[in-house]
């Protein structure tokens, strides 16, 4: 803000002196202002980076990246940086670009919808079991990470069978050795047994949630907002996740400003975090 007196201008200045206190006035002085006060964003999801674009995560606190994509030394420059770092994981289905698909291929249970290139995996494979927990946890452990993004325990939901649930209860169970937190994005089927049975809290350290407050157009790859239907369902399930002790948090795409507002008033009510990614390629 600009004090009075700084709009006092002398009448005996010429004009090329008040061009240039106006100048400095609203141009430059505002600029400055603004990134002295600039403060860190507490989250944000980066799974389409590479170490190469590490100054990305400069304003984050808790940030989440994929592990292949980045070294041990990158993930220490980061912890030096005061940021908390989670590894993303996916325990429920298999991307055919990774090079352990073909190994894996056998257990693919059916094509993921609108993702051509991924498939939903049988979770109650032991094989598939020991490979997440003791090849891959082990991994990126060793590489430093303060804990596991997990993904698509929505295999629950898909195949909503006794030895899916015990399946992912195993893998979640099992990658509990390596003593970092876990948060399992959406999974919202399985995430409210767990709840039921009293067992989250024992599994999980909180939960991510996509598309609250807005949706994904896959036909014409644009951004909206989110059925009031849905968003509905959300803040209940959310509301019984929060009660039970479990952090939550929000990933959220091509919010608009008024949508913005929405999310930072339900979220500021509630004690969550949320992030807006520009894209669905999170970069």
């Amino acid at each position: 803000m600009i004090s009075r007196q700084s709009k006092q201008v002398n009448p005996c200045l010429n004009t090329n002196m008040k061009k240039l206190l106006f100048f400095i006035s609203f141009c430059i002085l505002p600029f400055l202002i603004g990134c002295t006060t600039r403060q860190p964003q507490e989250y944000g999801v980066f799974l389409g980076i590479n170490g190469n674009e590490i100054d990305k995560l400069s304003q984050y606190r808790l940030v989440v990246i994929e592990p292949s994509e980045f070294s041990t030394e990158q993930i220490k420059a980061l912890h030096s940086a005061g940021k908390t770092v989670y590894g993303y994981l996916n325990i429920g289905s298999i991307e055919k670009y990774r090079p352990y698909y073909n190994r894996f291929q056998g257990l693919v249970l059916s094509v993921y919808e609108d993702w051509p290139d991924e498939g939903w995996i049988d979770v109650a494979s032991p094989e598939w079991q020991s490979f997440i927990i003791d090849e891959l946890g082990k991994q990126y452990a060793d590489m430093g990470f303060d804990g596991f993004f997990l993904d698509n325990a929505d295999v629950y939901y898909n195949y909503p069978t006794e030895d899916i649930f015990r399946g992912l209860c195993k893998i979640l169970g099992g990658l509990k050795k390596y003593n970092l937190k876990q948060v399992i994005n959406g999974g919202d089927t399985f995430v409210s047994k767990c709840i039921e049975k009293d067992i989250a809290l024992s599994l999980f350290d909180g939960i991510n949630q996509e598309t609250v407050f807005t949706a994904i157009d896959f036909e014409n790859h644009s951004y909206k907002a989110q059925s009031e239907e849905v968003t509905g369902y959300f803040k209940e399930y959310l509301s019984k996740v929060n009660d039970y002790g479990l952090p939550v948090y929000l990933l959220e795409y091509g919010a608009d400003k008024y949508l913005s507002s929405k999310i930072n008033a339900y979220c500021a009510e509630n004690g969550f975090h949320w992030y807006n990614a520009e894209s669905l390629e999170l970069q």
